[in-house]
C-alpha cells in the first residue's frame, strides 16, 4: 500500500463513507444484534481510513481495541436476548438494568467504549479514556494531519451517529419502563456465570487496552517501530518557540544553555528500512504518524464533542421525549424507510447481480440442460438407435436362405478386397 498511492486514495474514498452508511443504517435498527452488525461495518471503515492514510499501526491499533468492546456488545447483547427468552426486538425491552445488572454494567462499559468517552487534552504518557477515544480519535487525527479533510468529516460525523445508535441501544434496553410481552419481563433473568466471566474478562481490555497499547501502536516512530521490528532512526529536529510537536512525538534532549534563546532542540525519530525488515513498512517520507500528534487542537476535541452531541441527542430521545422518535420517523416517513430498508442495497444487489444470474441459470438449464443435452441424449436415445435397431432388426428374418446369402455377398467382398489389394502390391 505503501508504494501505491492511488490505491491507497481509493481506498480512503470508499471506505470513509462507508464507516458513514453503515452508521446511518445503524441509527433506526430494532434488532439489537443488528444495531451491533452495523456498527462493526461502521468501525471497520475507520480501520480501513487508518490504513488508507498509511498510519497502519493505528488501522491495527483500533482493530486490536474494537475487538474487546465490540465483542463485549455482541455477548451483552447474547445475555439480553437470553435473559429475555429470545427476544430480539428492543422495542420489547425496557426497564432491564434491574433485571441484568451484570449485563447491563458489561454493555455500558462496552458503550463507554465505542463513543469514545476520555478526557480529551489530558496526557500522562499516554492519553486517558476507554478504549475506543484513544485508538478511534487517533484515526480522525490522522486523517486530518494527511489532508484527508473529506474523510476526516465523514468520520467525525459517524463518530456522532456510533454515539446516537449506541446510547440509543441502552436506553431502550435498560431504561425506561418495560415494553412488550409482560410476561416475558416478568420472568427476565440474569445469565449464568459461564456468560459473564468473558464479559468481565473483556470489560478490562475495553477500559484499559487503549491506554496501555497507545505507545506501541500511536506513540511515535521509535516506539511503533520498536513493537513491529521495524528499523528506525533519530533525527535532529529543530523547532521554532511555540510550536507544539507533542510529547507523543517527540523526545525531548536538553534545551540549549543559552538563555534568551527561541529555537529548541527535540530528538526526532523517523522510520528507515526497506520493504520486508519488520512486520510494516512505513516510507522514510510517510510523517502522517508525528504529524497526527501535530493538529490542531479543535481536530483534537471535534470527534469528543460529536460523542456528546450524540448522547444529549438519544436522551432527549429515548428518556425526555420517548415520543420524538415516532413523530419524527413519521414525518421523515421516505428517509425513515430509505435507512430501515438499509439505503436498499439488498433490493439493488438483488436488480443487479441476484435476478441476472438467475435468468442466465435458467436460460442454462432450459435451454442448454434441456434442449441441447437432454435433447441430444434423447434424440440418440429415443430416435437414431431405435431407427438403426429396426433396420438391424428386418434382416433377422429366421430364414437360412437369408443368412446365406449375407455370407455369400460378405464372401464376396471379401474376395474383391483380397483380389484389388495383391494385385497393387
Amino acid at each position: 500500500m505503501e508504494i501505491a498511492p492511488s490505491a491507497t486514495g481509493f481506498v480512503v474514498l470508499l471506505r470513509a463513507p462507508t464507516a458513514l452508511l453503515a452508521a446511518t443504517v445503524g441509527l433506526v435498527q430494532n434488532d439489537i444484534k443488528r444495531v451491533i452488525a452495523y456498527s462493526t461495518c461502521s468501525q471497520l471503515g475507520y480501520m480501513f481510513v487508518a490504513a488508507g492514510v498509511g498510519v497502519y499501526s493505528v488501522a491495527m491499533f483500533h482493530l486490536l481495541t474494537h475487538a474487546f468492546f465490540k465483542a463485549m456488545l455482541f455477548l451483552g447483547a447474547g445475555s439480553v436476548i437470553h435473559g429475555m427468552h429470545h427476544e430480539q426486538d428492543m422495542r420489547n425491552y425496557g426497564g432491564l438494568r434491574h433485571k441484568l445488572p451484570y449485563t447491563f454494567w458489561a454493555m455500558m462499559i462496552g458503550t463507554l467504549a465505542i463513543t469514545g468517552v476520555g478526557i480529551p487534552l489530558l496526557y500522562l504518557g499516554f492519553p486517558v479514556g476507554f478504549a475506543g477515544f484513544v485508538s478511534k480519535d487517533a484515526i480522525i487525527e490522522s486523517a486530518f494531519a494527511a489532508g484527508q479533510g473529506y474523510a476526516f468529516w465523514l468520520l467525525v460525523v459517524s463518530a456522532l451517529f456510533t454515539s446516537f445508535y449506541s446510547w440509543r441501544l441502552m436506553f431502550l434496553t435498560f431504561y425506561g419502563k418495560p415494553r412488550g410481552n409482560k410476561h416475558t419481563h416478568e420472568h427476565a433473568h440474569e445469565s449464568p456465570t459461564t456468560m459473564l466471566a468473558p464479559l468481565a474478562i473483556l470489560a478490562v481490555g475495553a477500559i484499559f487496552a487503549g491506554m496501555v497499547f497507545y505507545k506501541p501502536f500511536f506513540g511515535n516512530a521509535k516506539y511503533v517501530g520498536q513493537y513491529f521490528g521495524v528499523p528506525y532512526e533519530a533525527q535532529e529536529h529543530h523547532a521554532g518557540e511555540g510550536e507544539d510537536h507533542g510529547t507523543e512525538a517527540t523526545e525531548a534532549a536538553a534545551s540549549k544553555p543559552e538563555g534568551g534563546e527561541k529555537a529548541k532542540e527535540k530528538q526526532h525519530y523517523a522510520f528507515a528500512g526497506a520493504p520486508g525488515q519488520g512486520a510494516i513498512y512505513v516510507a522514510p517520507e510517510n510523517t502522517t504518524l508525528d504529524d497526527a500528534h501535530e493538529v490542531p487542537v479543535w481536530v483534537k476535541l471535534a470527534p469528543f464533542f460529536a460523542m456528546l452531541l450524540g448522547f444529549a441527542t438519544a436522551w432527549l430521545f429515548y428518556i425526555h421525549n420517548p415520543a420524538l422518535p415516532k413523530r419524527l420517523a413519521a414525518n421523515q416517513q421516505p428517509l425513515y424507510q430509505f435507512l430501515l430498508n438499509k439505503w436498499y442495497f439488498d433490493e439493488v444487489y438483488d436488480v443487479v447481480f441476484v435476478q441476472p444470474a438467475k435468468a442466465i441459470g435458467r436460460f442454462f438449464w432450459k435451454r442448454g440442460d434441456g434442449s441441447v443435452i437432454d435433447g441430444t441424449l434423447n434424440g440418440i436415445a429415443m430416435g437414431i438407435i431405435p431407427f438403426f435397431t429396426r433396420l438391424a432388426g428386418r434382416a433377422q428374418s429366421g430364414y437360412i436362405f437369408t443368412y446365406a446369402f449375407a455370407m455369400v455377398i460378405g464372401i464376396a467382398v471379401l474376395v474383391t478386397w483380397m483380389t484389388m489389394t495383391g494385385g497393387a502390391q
